[in-house]
This record gives structure tokens, C-alpha cells and sequence, in this order.
């Protein structure tokens, strides 16, 4: 007979998700995401196909549900109870690579135009509020740039000129202690306090930045792990 450790729960759950995809497909689900377009911009490298094999599978085993929308007109995904569930799962994950597999890096290594792309492709669409927010952030260094990262209910858009719109908060930092402050190698109060990070704006929208993007509010950093020998 072959062994297989078929009575093992984790067996089971890595049998269920198979690849990466999956359970990116689920993170984006999480923060927000639920059409099918929009689930394609919002994973870099994947293919329609992958996609949508991705999806059925999901739905399959009940961590997602599709629905058609009342108009006929098109589908929206979202997470069952065991879907959600795997927030957990997600932020242990992601914080375990942050202490193993973010490496400190040097700051002429931050890209800012990538790194405030990947910014906004993490915000969370479903906490964002009804009224429009916009956020300035001005990276400082030898070519100080700006951006404008636009949010509402269920959208954020980056701008890299002034979108004409009243800006909300001021974000000022140097690309790298961003950087550091997205990772979770520090908390918002950690780098407010420190200056390396400085935010500005009405307290109840500075105050909503880490439920917006998934920062820690407050708290010691997550330490980096240290190799062996």
C-alpha cells in the first residue's frame, strides 16, 4: 500500500490549495477585491486561465462563493466563513517573512514608483470609507518625488501628479523607512515617534491609515531572525 498521511490536517490544507495562487487569490478576497478583471490586475503574473481554474477550485471546496449580480451583467466573488477564517493563516505567513525573508535593504534598492505601486495594490478596498480621501505622500532622497494615492469605498488609484482633488493626508519619508513601515519592520507610532515616518492630517483619518493598509498601529517591530552560525 502507499503511505499517504491522509488523517493530517495540514496534509489537507496544503492538498486544497496546491500553489501560491490560491491563497493569493484569497488575501486579495480579503482586502477587498471581488471581480474577476479586477482579481487579474490585482496579481501580478497570473494568467486568465490560472485564474479562473483557481476560482472553480475554491469554490469547490467552499472557501468561495460566486454570485451573479442582480443586472445579469456580471460576478462577484466572495470568501465563505471558512474563506475568512484564513486571515489567521495569512498573517502568520506574513509575518513570519518578515522576519525571515525581508532583507534589510540598502536604500538606493527601493524603486519608489514600484513601491508605491505595491502599495496600492495593498489596500484594503472594504475598510476604505464612502467619502473620498486623498493621501500626498512625498518621498524624500536625491530626486524628491510625490504621488497620490486616491481611495474610496472599493477603489484606490496612484497618481503621479496632483489629481486636481483636495489632499487629505501628508505622508513624508524616505523610500527605504517607508518601505520598512509597509513590511511591518516597524509600527506607525514606532516611526512617527522615531520622525523617520511623519503623517499629517485630521487625527480620525491618521488613525485609520493601518486599517487602510494593513500597518501595525503600534507595538515593538517584528525582529528579523537571525542565521545560523
Amino acid at each position: 500500500m502507499t503511505a499517504r498521511d491522509e488523517y493530517c490536517p495540514l496534509t489537507r490544507s496544503l492538498d486544497l490549495f496546491g500553489d501560491r495562487w490560491g491563497l493569493l487569490v484569497v488575501r486579495e478576497l480579503l482586502r477587498g477585491v471581488s471581480r474577476f478583471n479586477e482579481l487579474e490586475r490585482s496579481l501580478p503574473g497570473i494568467s486568465r486561465s490560472t485564474l479562473a481554474q483557481r476560482l472553480r477550485h475554491l469554490e469547490n471546496k467552499f472557501i468561495v462563493l460566486r454570485r451573479i449580480l442582480g443586472d445579469g451583467r456580471g460576478t462577484e466573488y466572495e470568501l465563505t466563513d471558512a474563506g475568512r477564517d484564513l486571515t489567521r493563516v495569512l498573517d502568520a505567513m506574513g509575518a513570519w517573512g518578515v522576519r525571515w525573508l525581508v532583507p534589510h535593504r540598502r536604500p538606493s534598492e527601493i524603486d519608489p514608483d514600484g513601491l508605491m505601486q505595491w502599495i496600492r495594490r495593498h489596500v484594503i478596498l472594504g475598510e476604505l470609507p464612502a467619502q473620498r480621501v486623498v493621501i500626498r505622500f512625498e518621498l524624500l532622497g536625491r530626486s524628491r518625488r510625490y504621488f497620490w494615492l486616491i481611495m474610496r469605498t472599493g477603489e484606490a488609484s496612484l497618481c503621479p501628479e496632483h489629481p486636481g482633488f483636495e489632499e487629505d493626508v501628508f505622508v513624508t519619508a524616505q523610500p527605504i523607512d517607508l518601505y520598512r513601515l509597509v513590511v511591518g519592520q516597524q509600527s506607525l507610532a514606532q516611526a512617527m515617534d522615531e520622525g523617520t515616518v511623519r503623517v499629517d492630517g485630521p487625527p480620525v483619518l491618521v488613525r485609520s491609515l493601518p486599517r487602510w493598509f494593513l500597518l501595525r498601529a503600534s507595538g515593538p517591530p517584528i525582529a528579523a531572525g537571525s542565521s545560523p552560525g
